[in-house]
């Protein structure tokens, strides 16, 4: 009977402590994709909503419904002006960054608009330094970069589904190396060679903005529910898709709206 009691108890112990840490291995949306044999030093995800503190007695914000489930979603109006990271942080972001980046978005954006998601600027540089952009006024996704090779600001262009500015969208942009593969809703992910190996090692002055860039320029209009930066790639999306249930497969834009 000693026995029997004493490997339950060895059991329930052993149970105890490794809930957490298997529950430590899952990212932050559920499920397991990407593995490290050690995840705390070389997994870190910034959520940058969080870093900015929104919430709904700001300026400019009020709550709105978004697709994820138990999670705040935010209206952003044009006067909500919280948008950069506290300079002391970027260093802290910057150190996790090596070959591999992912920007993850759920966002609902105004039709006929021009947003930054997110963008790393340089004082007294026009160009951005990394940047991710909605642009609803041509339908593409853009993504500038910088690599090792060169100092110019390179661009990677992908169309953006009619359904975007009509509904809620999730992105996610992921670069490793010198690809960069881009998942949007539902449809089949797209991938581009970049111009040379991606440098992701930030000026010790750069400036990370959100939903716009320096000077008020190309403000996203809209509502967010997620703006994340992760220090390495995805091989999937991370949401599940088996069917469009907000619009359904041969749904179409309205000829007037």
């Amino acid at each position: 009977m000693y026995s029997s009691f004493l490997a339950t108890w060895t059991c329930a112990l052993l149970l105890g402590l490794c809930a957490p840490l298997a529950a430590a291995w899952l990212p932050f949306f559920g499920e397991e994709i990407h593995k490290h044999l050690d995840l705390e030093s070389h997994h870190r995800e910034w959520d940058i909503l969080e870093l900015l503190s929104i919430n709904g007695s700001q300026t400019g914000v009020s709550a709105a419904r978004g697709p994820i489930p138990d999670t705040p979603a935010w209206r952003l109006r044009a006067v909500y002006d919280n948008i950069q990271i506290e300079p002391a942080v970027v260093p802290k972001i910057a150190s996790t960054l090596h070959d591999e980046v992912t920007f993850y978005f759920v966002y609902k954006q105004h039709k006929k608009t021009l947003g930054s998601l997110l963008s790393i600027n340089l004082p007294g540089r026009i160009k951005p330094w990394l940047q991710v952009i909605s642009n609803l006024k041509t339908q593409r996704l853009n993504f500038f970069y910088h690599v090792k090779e060169d100092t110019k600001t390179h661009q990677a262009s992908f169309e953006l589904p009619e359904k975007v500015g009509w509904t809620w969208t999730r992105i996610l942009v992921s670069v490793a190396q010198a690809q960069v593969r881009v998942w949007i809703n539902c449809a089949d992910y797209d991938k581009q060679k970049l111009a040379g190996h991606i440098d992701l090692e930030i000026p010790a002055n750069g400036l990370i903005y959100f939903r716009q860039e320096p000077g008020l320029k190309n403000k996203l209009i809209g509502s967010i529910q997620m703006a994340k930066i992760l220090n390495y790639s995805v091989n999937d999306r991370v949401w599940k898709c088996t069917y469009d249930a907000q619009f359904g497969p041969s749904w179409r834009p309205p000829l007037l709206g």
